[in-house]
């Protein structure tokens, strides 16, 4: 994989996938804003680091594993590009309500945030960057079909930095919609919901994960 392509790729991801981002962390992200008083930008730019450094950390282990499948059998790159791809793809269709695949995926993380959500409820109300650090790490932890869909596509590079480097340009292509979620959430909220941007956002991940199974005929 071309690594200035795969990192462009991997934040042009995330960026599209705000939309659906803003309602997964849309309230959190919000609550950021409550007994503070006037801008609190350290706070909600520390959040974002503490999420993406969670996305980063997952890549990394993502990567680890892609390696190993990939120096163990001949084929296995190849078998998990074409899973990555189908998982995109079903990413989209998920965003259309067309399948419900995904939430097997996120049942199953659901386990992890059950055990570190609490944490999260010690660290509000947010009041300083350290806490807001906190619980952006935590956050990251959220089960989500995009961002697991995203692992999956990380896993292809078969490499942990590298895959750290695309989930990390992951969480920064939803970082612009994310921060100014507080400002503009109900117009936003009501833009995320017309139908023709949601057919558009599922289109074009659909089209990534088309993109990511075909690439290899066209080198």
């Amino acid at each position: 994989m071309n690594e200035p392509l795969s990192f462009l790729s991997a934040w042009l991801l995330g960026f599209l996938g705000s939309v659906h981002c803003m309602g997964m962390c849309g309230g959190i992200v919000g609550a950021l804003s409550l007994n503070t008083k006037g801008p609190n930008i350290a706070i909600h730019l520390s959040y974002h680091l503490g999420r993406i450094s969670t996305y980063a950390a997952l890549g990394f282990m993502a990567g680890l594993i892609g390696l190993w499948l990939a120096s163990s059998h001949a084929y296995m790159g190849q078998l998990l590009r074409v899973l990555s791809g189908i998982m995109l793809i079903l990413m989209g269709g998920y965003i259309l309500g067309r399948t419900q695949l995904l939430m097997w995926f996120e049942r199953r993380g659901s386990f992890v945030w059950q055990k570190v959500q609490p944490l999260s409820k010690q660290l509000m109300p947010v009041r300083s960057p350290k806490q807001g650090l906190l619980l952006g790490l935590i956050w990251g932890l959220l089960p989500c079909g995009l961002i697991y869909s995203t692992l999956s596509w990380s896993l292809v590079a078969a490499n942990p930095l590298h895959s750290a480097g695309l989930m990390a340009m992951f969480g920064l292509g939803n970082l612009p919609a994310l921060l100014s979620f507080a400002a503009f959430a109900g117009q936003l909220n009501r833009f995320k919901q017309t139908p023709w941007v949601r057919l558009s956002l599922a289109s074009l991940i659909m089209a990534f994960g088309v993109w990511t199974i075909a690439a290899p005929w066209f080198n």
